[in-house]
């Protein structure tokens, strides 16, 4: 019996040492002033937080794990989580900085490992200053040196526009792993449909809405024309049929064509009535603020205000939403601001957030999307421009499968164009997951590069070649892209 009632004791005490806790504190520097964008990570996990302008943080973790505080240009502190609930600490400057360059707010590399990147990256300027130091300055001047510091021009990326490209991606398609990654999430994508609408002076129509059927009358795909007349679908959309009999249908103003295509029939042409033209544009953002995320979310945050300021002048009406999304049991799941023609208030909106929780490597993508759909697109609008920023993909379940797959029927029928932006630590199943989602919704595909030297180790693109562009360029070359004619 005594055996037994101490076995039971050490099995209570440690489930006791792992209880799931909230930490949180404040982490200053060795005048205690605040350090904002300080990271908080637990040791051997992902699960990681940034501090916010004064310096606070709050993190998930369990009794017994080590939590790691860090901060360009101070000596990193390991401090085990015992009973207490608030941890605050200072942090302690480290000389051994002195043959370290600092190439922004957060970063470092040697001064040879920049010289060289600077050599290799076409079109990038990056630049160091080895006399950078931390300032004693007031709260107030502390803040406003610190958002001076993390300026936007900096985050490096690429883009991969399978549709454009279209031979490379049926290769990669054959590859064993992404074969694989194709099969489990139950996707075609490999028969292409080119979509052609104009009017009677062959200017093209947009906005059209096109709906492919096959020969059980079922709805394959829908899609709506672009700035250009033009839309894909796909015969495989979610699966590979051989031999199907299809038909397409025009429907506009409430009128129905349609067409029996031929079985190897690749392109479509029909002629309609012109469109009222809209000169509306919706972009959304829609972010993960999960913890893995505070390596480089206030540099995506500066880049992302940047954007919204640069967004083509032609466009009359320009609407902006923005979503942050996390993962279940975090502070919240999504965090929705609509459409608003009111541009300085969405990036304020946008200056307030922060990356915390996670915990996993997935995160609640699939409710992310939903979300996403549900918010107040325009019909009208001559483009919809989702970018989804993000480094994890959803949990994977069967019923996730589905969710996402009606999220991007959805986006489909609203003619919403998804473009992903993939950040550091993302996978390959990340990766193809990505590429589906653009290549499903006639978007492109952009992932962030190691050439800026900031965050954490960025994936290599299974791509032939690509072009390094600064990410606030390419996204407002993307906008112009979709929205000029």
């Amino acid at each position: 019996m005594k055996t037994l009632f101490t076995l039971l004791f050490m099995v209570v005490a440690t489930v006791s040492q792992a209880q799931s806790v909230i930490i949180s504190g404040v982490v200053s520097d060795e005048n205690n002033l605040p350090l904002p964008a300080a990271t908080v990570i637990v040791k051997g996990t992902t699960n990681g937080t940034s501090t916010d302008f004064d310096g606070n943080y709050k993190i998930k973790a369990n009794t017994g794990d080590i939590l790691v505080f860090s901060y360009v240009g101070y000596a990193t502190k390991e401090i085990t989580i015992g009973t207490e609930l608030t941890i605050s600490l200072s942090l302690i400057p480290d000389n051994s900085l002195d043959e370290v360059a600092v190439t922004a707010l957060g970063i470092e590399r040697k001064p040879s490992e920049v010289s060289s990147l600077s050599s290799k990256v076409s079109g990038v300027a990056i630049t160091y200053d080895k006399d950078i130091e931390h300032k004693s300055l007031s709260k107030s001047e502390y803040k406003s040196d610190y958002q001076h510091q993390t300026n936007h021009s900096q985050l490096t990326a690429g883009e991969i526009n399978d549709l454009k490209k279209w031979n490379e991606w049926l290769d990669i398609l054959k590859q064993e792993q992404f074969n694989n990654l194709k099969t489990k999430w139950g996707f075609g994508l490999t028969q292409k449909l080119e979509v052609f609408v104009t009017d009677d002076n062959q200017n093209p129509v947009t906005n059209i809405l096109l709906k492919l059927y096959n020969q059980d009358l079922k709805i394959v795909m829908s899609a709506k024309t672009d700035i250009n007349g033009k839309a894909v679908l796909f015969k495989d959309l979610y699966e590979t049929i051989e031999n199907e009999c299809y038909t397409i249908q025009l429907i506009h103003n409430g009128n129905v064509v349609g067409k029996r295509l031929n079985n190897d029939e690749s392109k479509v042409y029909f002629k309609t009535k012109q469109n009222a033209i809209s000169n509306a544009v919706d972009v959304m953002f829609t972010i993960d603020a999960t913890g893995s995320m505070a390596d480089e979310i206030n540099y995506l945050k500066a880049e992302l205000s940047d954007i919204i300021n640069r967004v083509d002048e032609s466009v009359e009406e320009k609407r902006l939403a923005l979503n942050f999304y996390r993962d279940f049991g975090d502070a919240y799941v999504t965090k929705p601001f609509n459409f608003s023609a009111n541009i300085s208030e969405m990036q304020k909106h946008l200056k307030k957030q922060n990356a915390s929780g996670g915990g996993d490597y997935e995160e609640a993508v699939e409710e992310a999307l939903k979300v996403s759909m549900q918010q107040d697109w325009n019909e009208n609008a001559k483009a919809k421009l989702l970018f989804l920023l993000l480094d994890a993909p959803p949990h994977f379940n069967q019923k996730n499968v589905a969710l996402i797959k009606k999220q991007i029927n959805l986006a489909q029928q609203k003619g919403i164009k998804i473009i992903p932006i993939v950040s550091s630590d993302a996978n390959k199943d990340v990766e193809f997951l990505m590429r589906f989602f653009s290549v499903s919704t006639n978007g492109t595909y952009v992932f962030l590069t190691d050439d800026s030297g900031i965050g954490n180790k960025h994936m290599k693109a299974t791509t032939k070649d690509f072009k390094v562009e600064k990410l606030n360029d390419l996204i407002v070359r993307l906008i112009k892209e979709y929205t000029i004619s």
